[in-house]
């Protein structure tokens, strides 16, 4: 029989102790050394990851997607994607692994996608010193002994860093178009849509072939962009975008489970109640209890 993909927390650890503002932070060789370079498939639920590459090389696979990755690099994991790397010995870089819920914090306002919600390579020209020294800046302060202050400067480095990625990010994609990329800049530019759009209309649990005809393109090529730009299809893309909504509803809410699910368009809480299992491996009422700090919540 197959094995199942791992859903771990952080690779190679039993330990859970996520909360809403989880955020774990260091160098890219410790755990890569520890298990010889070879970090088998594994997943995280609530979870983007983001690999900073400053030497060495590796191999990723990302739900399915092969890539060959070179220093310097960004690598953003998206929730419950399925990854595993082969590094080489030399690999020297950054990991942070931050909670979706802190993410939320950085968006620009309501309106607009969570930020470094999906998965991408970017393939940084050069070395980039600003932001070397941001992810030195952000592994320090993780390192520091808690005080007051130091969850919010946390939150100020994860605001930064979202924002000179996407920026990063962007530059990458009107490089490709200005370089005879058109085709897949114009590809670009319809996920953008198609991800604004499933920002706005998750709740409707609309069609991928509804939300194609307004992009105006077929269902089959909407399936291949997010395949080939996310690693997912769309229909992942708009069951993980529900996700998200109902991870927030259970942890900052008093909601009992089936208020959730009608609340996010389930006509059947017990469908609702697999759907997320399927999704996080956890029963709505396991992970309303494992991420409320304090253990009681009037939902349920």
């Amino acid at each position: 029989m197959p094995q199942s993909i791992p859903t771990v927390q952080l690779y190679g650890e039993e330990v859970w102790q996520q909360t809403p503002d989880y955020l774990h932070c260091e160098p890219l060789i410790t755990r890569s050394r520890e298990h010889r370079f070879q970090i088998r498939p594994h997943r995280h639920p609530g979870i983007t990851q983001v690999f900073h590459l400053r030497r060495g090389q590796g191999e990723a696979k990302i739900d399915g997607r092969r890539l060959e990755v070179k220093a310097p690099s960004l690598i953003l994991i998206s929730p419950m994607s399925v990854h595993d790397f082969a590094w080489s010995a030399d690999v020297s870089g950054t990991v942070v692994s931050v909670a979706t819920a802190r993410l939320e914090r950085a968006r620009r306002s309501q309106d607009t996608p969570v930020p470094l919600s999906h998965t991408s390579l970017v393939r940084l020209k050069r070395q980039d010193r600003e932001l070397d020294l941001l992810f030195e800046m952000l592994l320090e302060e993780y390192r520091r002994p808690p005080d007051s202050a130091r969850d919010s400067a946390l939150q100020a480095f994860v605001n930064l860093l979202t924002v000179r990625v996407e920026r990063l990010e962007q530059e990458q994609i009107e490089e490709e178009r200005l370089g005879g990329g058109e085709r897949q800049h114009r590809g670009q530019l319809h996920l953008k849509r198609f991800l604004d759009e499933v920002n706005r209309d998750y709740v409707q649990q609309r069609t991928v072939e509804s939300y194609a005809e307004e992009l105006g393109i077929t269902a089959p090529y909407l399936n291949q962009l997010c395949r080939e730009l996310t690693g997912r299809n769309a229909l992942q893309v708009i069951h993980e975008r529900l996700i998200i909504e109902a991870r927030r509803s259970l942890i900052y809410t008093a909601l009992r489970v089936s208020e959730v699910a009608y609340e996010l368009g389930f006509s059947d809480p017990a469908y609702f109640t697999r759907f997320f299992r399927r999704h996080t491996g956890h029963s709505p009422r396991e992970f309303r209890l494992l991420n409320t700090q304090d253990g009681v919540s009037s939902g349920s």
